[in-house]
This record gives structure tokens, sequence and C-alpha cells, in this order.
């Protein structure tokens, strides 16, 4: 009889810890779902900001901007280069090679000009 007792007890007492285990996880899978949910939440607004400003025409004007369009009623400004050819920098400038002499000499001046363009 107090074999049965206690098998009765280890079960009561493991069915209790199993269900606090399957309480504590369960607890743990809402916490994060409701993290999910709030970082969806923010990114659907998001979603729906970008939504109203294409209904508003926005975006379109946007893109038209980054494809250089400009409002009739707006002054449009080009900065470039300088339009002389003097005031570009020296790196952009092309290296000519004169190729005169003997077979080694030819043999270095082309190994020299392929060193330089492996450091372009």
């Amino acid at each position: 009889m107090l074999v049965l007792v206690a098998a009765i007890g280890v079960w009561v007492v493991y069915s209790f810890a199993q269900e606090a285990y399957l309480n504590y996880r369960l607890s743990a899978q809402a916490s994060a779902l409701r993290q999910q949910n709030a970082s969806l939440k923010v990114q659907e607004a998001g979603y729906h900001r970008d939504i109203v400003a294409s209904m508003a025409g926005a975006a379109a004007e946007e893109e038209a901007r980054i494809n250089g369009y400009a409002r009739p009623d707006e002054k449009v400004y080009v900065v470039g280069r300088p339009a002389s050819n003097a005031a570009a920098p020296a790196t952009n400038q092309k290296r000519v090679a004169k190729v005169e002499g003997t077979g080694s000499e030819v043999w270095q001046v082309i190994g020299r000009w392929v060193a330089d363009l492996w450091h372009r």
C-alpha cells in the first residue's frame, strides 16, 4: 500500500513539474511573438507611410528628381568640372612608351608597361 501511495505521489509531482515547464516554454514563445509583432507593426507603419506618399505623388517627384528632372518654377544649377583640360589632374593623362633599341631594352619596356597595367 505504501508503494502505491508513493507512486501516486511521484506521478502528481511529475505532472505538476511537467505543467510548470510547459507553462514556462509557452510564456517564452508568447513573449517572443509579442516582440516580433511589435517589430512587424513598425515595419507595416513604414510601408503605410510609403504607400500614402506614393499615392500623393511624392514618390513620383522623388524618382523624377533622382533622374535629373525639376519643376518648371525651379532654377537648375549644374555643377561640374571646368571646361579646360589644363585643370585636369595629371593622373588622367595617358602614358606613352617609346620602344627603341636592342632586344633586351624592348623586353624591359614591355615589362614596365605590363607592371604599370597591374598597378592601375
